[in-house]
């Protein structure tokens, strides 16, 4: 039976960030609660030991996470590489097809089946317009195909990331060989992108989303990532790596909560944009030192917030964060539930059905995330990767048992 030291003090996996699970659930959550919010006004206060605690600046700063999200996927794009058991680039690009393609192209079918059905005909073209911007996953490019979409608005994120997937080949090698010399390169590049092109535009709406704006985010997700892979390795001082992990978790934490309580004053588009590229490096900077710390931190915390619960909201997030937007505007649409007000009713501050619908938004996003995880994007990888198999080994329109057979006999 081991003592309690070895317990606390197991050395975390190379290949696996158990901080990786919380942090993506804590993300996909707020921005399904911002946007939940954005239909419902919701207040999120609670009455607590007396006292009356408010979290609505946390909520309407929900927007803010999708940097964190963008940080999370370069650290676990980048982690392979940092432990030096990268894959050729056209295996990686398959297992990222193979991850997204499934849920994504459901997606644009039922969109695309939503705008065909819509009254507005005169508009047809730019809805195959919009619809080619998505498939080429170039649709944070143009105005008709991103805040005028008639697919789903939130998969520009999956514009950028696509972007970046096709780049990270090409820089995964040279960060693994010059980690600072290219964090320092692409932090540059994108501060100055910011600072020089973006920041100084009357109306930042088409660029603030850009991937030159995202590389400091990347570039933040990858040191830690290689970071991590050192770490690991180490055998020795085992309880103040796990103690300073702890140390960063709750420091990174607090600061990020900082950073949303200041960005909660702004107030108007272009301000909020702008205030969101500013805190861009340093929030995204957070995010990347919480799922250091969590990951390096001592095994019993590690394990909590990478127990089975956890890890299955993280396995059905990426389906809730494709849907969850557009599902609460149906059914707010839909009046489901049904309100009194006749329209609006978030401007009415009309209870009960505040708190009613925004449960639903909840749950119904939930439910639908985990039906097409299981139905679609699981087995359509599945299926995907036996295919694209068949196709390498040369077993492509022929029958496998024939080939046995014919080999037996030659």
């Amino acid at each position: 039976m081991r003592g309690w030291k070895e317990r606390w003090l197991e050395p975390p996996e190379p290949d696996y960030a158990a901080a990786g699970d919380i942090l993506r659930v804590i993300c996909i959550l707020m921005v399904g609660w911002y946007h939940i919010w954005q239909q419902s006004w919701l207040s999120p206060a609670l009455k607590l030991g007396g006292r009356w605690w408010d979290f609505t600046p946390w909520v309407r700063t929900g927007y803010m996470f999708v940097d964190m999200m963008l940080a999370l996927s370069g650290f676990l794009c980048y982690l392979p590489y940092a432990n030096g058991r990268e894959r050729p680039a056209g295996e990686f690009y398959l297992r990222r097809a193979l991850r997204i393609l499934p849920s994504y192209w459901l997606c644009l079918g039922v969109m695309l089946v939503f705008g065909l059905a819509d009254p507005n005909r005169a508009e047809l073209h730019r809805l195959w317009l919009d619809l080619l911007a998505h498939l080429g996953f170039v649709q944070n490019l143009w105005a008709f195909s991103y805040t005028a979409t008639r697919m789903n608005v939130v998969l520009w994120t999956l514009a950028v990331e696509a972007q970046f997937y096709l780049l990270l080949p090409l820089i995964a090698p040279l960060f693994r060989r010059r980690p600072l010399v290219v964090y320092a390169a692409m932090t540059a590049a994108g501060l100055s992108f910011m600072l020089l092109w973006t920041a100084p535009m009357a109306d930042t709406t088409l660029f603030v989303n850009r991937l030159p704006n995202m590389l400091t985010v990347y570039a933040n997700g990858m040191l830690a990532a290689h970071a991590y892979a050192r770490l690991c390795r180490v055998e020795k001082r085992r309880g103040w790596i796990a103690l300073a992990g702890l140390g960063l978790m709750i420091l990174s934490a607090w600061t990020a909560a900082m950073i949303l309580f200041r960005q909660s004053f702004a107030s108007g588009y272009d301000t909020l944009r702008l205030g969101q590229l500013r805190w861009r490096w340093l929030f995204s900077l957070c995010a990347s030192a919480f799922l250091l710390g969590g990951s390096v931190t001592f095994a019993p915390i590690r394990r909590a917030v990478s127990c089975k619960p956890i890890r299955f909201l993280s396995g059905v997030s990426f389906n809730f964060y494709i849907w969850h937007q557009w599902l609460a505007v149906r059914l707010k649409q839909w009046r489901i539930p049904a309100y009194q007000a006749a329209e609006n009713p978030n401007m009415a501050g009309e209870m009960p059905w505040q708190m009613q619908y925004t449960l639903l938004c909840f749950f119904a996003a939930l439910a639908l995330a985990v039906l097409v995880t299981y139905l679609v994007e699981k087995p359509g990888a599945k299926y995907g990767r036996k295919l694209y198999d068949k196709m390498r080994n040369g077993e492509w329109g022929m029958d496998s048992r024939c080939r046995a057979s014919g080999a037996m006999a030659a």
